[in-house]
């Protein structure tokens, strides 16, 4: 019973898991560029280029991000999961909530969080790093303005079809695998490194932001954090996971009926993102309350010794 990894020390878990998703990134990565140059007969040399007007390239590309999400994310955390626990799936997060009404929080507290998430995207877009770092900044931005066109070109949905397609492949894929890997792993053993609920959820949404890019840094910092009290409060990956979904695809629903959109944030007032932001921080404190989380039942180890002080986690 004691050969499972979540018997070992904390720092032990983070280094296996980081080498596991290391190793298993490699290897895929370099496997499907090299199926997939060969299956659509695009050379390397091109793949790097990135012609977004070549439709051969532009497919070749959705696959490729398809599947680097599912081998970069997923394949470690499961793998992870089953060397961890005897019930994978329950460790990393899949079973029911607890109350159920985390399925409603989890809809209401994504819809409250669009003005002050479009304000904080708003803000990072205009901030900038000191004059002496200059060159790095824009080596960011020239970075990032080529990734979101590759986004926005998979966004030109002619059909409902191609609707349907980003949805699995920026709703439903990504949503799944990342909420698996950032919430259902990495989380859980950031909250064990550092014994503490909240810094857990904090420096699981830093790196969560920080992969995702610089430029979107504060609004999915945010996202981050929502994700992550859903996820240590119900107790279950499935609210979280339902509002990755819902966020991804209102976005995808939203500029396929609104195209211009795919370069701009809708414009709130004021007074939406002040009461935004606090309809936020209330549903996380009423999360709290009702929360049936005991640091004992998801870390039952030796390495803790919880106290009647202890039992609930705020």
């Amino acid at each position: 019973m004691n050969n499972y990894l979540k018997y070992k020390p904390g720092w032990m878990q983070l280094l296996i898991f980081g080498s596991l998703t290391f190793g298993v990134y490699l290897i895929s990565s370099f496997m499907a560029v090299l199926i997939l140059t060969q299956y659509y007969n695009i050379p390397i040399t091109q793949l790097r280029e990135m012609n977004l007007s070549d439709p051969a390239l532009l497919s070749a590309l959705k696959v490729l991000q398809t599947i680097l999400s599912i081998m970069l994310f997923f394949i470690p955390s499961v793998i992870f999961a089953y060397l961890s626990d005897p019930k994978p799936l329950q460790y990393i997060g899949f079973k029911n909530p607890v109350p159920k009404s985390f399925f409603l929080i989890a809809v209401v507290i994504l819809l409250a969080s669009f003005p002050m998430v479009a304000w904080l995207s708003d803000v990072n877009q205009n901030m900038h790093l000191p004059k002496s770092m200059e060159h790095f900044e824009k080596i960011i931005r020239d970075s990032e303005t080529k990734n979101n066109k590759m986004i926005q070109s998979f966004l030109k949905m002619k059909s409902l079809r191609d609707l349907f397609m980003m949805l699995i492949v920026i709703g439903i894929i990504p949503a799944i695998t990342e909420e698996v890997f950032f919430r259902g792993v990495l989380q859980r053993l950031f909250i064990l490194l550092t014994k503490s609920p909240w810094a857990g959820i904090i420096f699981t949404a830093v790196l969560f932001s920080v992969l995702h890019g610089f430029l979107g840094f504060f609004p999915r910092l945010a996202l981050g954090i929502i994700l992550g009290a859903l996820y240590w409060y119900s107790g279950s990956l499935w609210p979280g996971l339902l509002v990755h979904f819902l966020n991804n695809a209102l976005q995808v629903v939203l500029i396929y009926y609104n195209p211009q959109f795919v370069e701009k944030d809708p414009n709130f007032s004021v007074l939406l993102i002040t009461a935004s932001t606090f309809l936020v921080i209330a549903l996380t404190w009423w999360m709290n309350r009702i929360s049936h989380t005991r640091f004992a039942e998801v870390y039952d180890t030796d390495d803790f010794h919880i106290g009647p002080r202890d039992q609930y986690i705020a």
